[in-house]
């Protein structure tokens, strides 16, 4: 089950659990997302709240935030002009090897083809490029209530994620676990969650943490064994500036 866009934006924007999810979750990425001048960002899925900080204080202006046709999209940023766009989460209007990075929120553990969809990453992430895939826990609290968008769609182990990259010829670099405390709306365990996430650090549990952040990098020497998707036919990788969608040829 896929959340509508609507419902995303008012849980990060008007709940106190969202909130603070969206704060607990940035204080990760804050490392781990660069968006240097002159190179191209994609959010898939609902990044809006994770990518609001980074296209707000640094003057690269080549973001591109793509929001599946099941979904819903909005509008975004609020306050200058919009990089959204309503797409086919197997075909993406960018060109191959475009991005340096690509960030999947709300959109593997909901895809209706997790392999097309990372097939089509891999076409469009340049060979240097950096995956980031925020992917709900299935041993932690959040997978099991729908409390959050985290309750939603498939769940992932370690094991499944690792045997679901290698597939698709990514490997992986790091993952982060987070969110352990209870995802409650109210009560003890929605203002004690900000507590719950310094124990959890210390503990460094991958069982209990809700949220799996995940890196990964494109594995250039691996033999594909997943039919690309349509969209590789159609956009013309050479001399194309990063920061344009390309055009359908036919």
């Amino acid at each position: 089950m896929r959340l509508d866009v609507i419902e995303l934006k008012e849980f990060y924007n008007g709940t106190e659990l969202g909130r603070t999810t969206k704060e607990l979750i940035n204080r990760i990425l804050d490392n781990k997302i660069n968006a240097e001048t002159g190179s191209l960002t994609v959010g898939f899925g609902f990044a809006c709240p994770f990518l609001e900080n980074k296209i707000k204080d640094t003057g690269n202006k080549n973001f591109l935030l793509l929001m599946p046709s099941e979904q819903g999209v909005i509008s975004w940023p609020s306050k200058s002009k919009s990089v959204t766009a309503l797409v086919d989460e197997v075909s993406w209007p960018i060109n191959t090897s475009a991005a340096d990075l690509i960030l999947i929120s709300h959109g593997l553990e909901v895809s209706d083809n997790q392999d097309l969809l990372l097939q089509e990453v891999l076409r469009v992430l340049k060979d240097s490029g950096k995956l980031v895939i925020l992917v709900p826990n299935r041993t932690g609290f959040w997978a099991r209530s729908d409390s959050t968008p985290f309750g939603y769609g498939k769940p992932y182990s370690i094991s499944q994620l690792t045997a679901l990259l290698r597939k698709n010829q990514f490997q992986i670099e790091s993952i982060t676990p987070s969110l352990y405390g209870f995802p409650a709306k109210k009560g003890y365990w929605l203002k004690s969650l900000l507590l719950w996430e310094k124990v959890g650090k210390k503990l460094n549990s991958f069982f209990l943490g809700g949220l799996l952040v995940v890196e990964a990098r494109k594995d250039v020497y691996a033999v594909s064994n997943v039919k690309s998707s349509k969209a590789g036919r159609y956009f013309s990788p050479i001399k194309v500036n990063v920061s344009t969608i390309s055009r359908s040829r036919g």
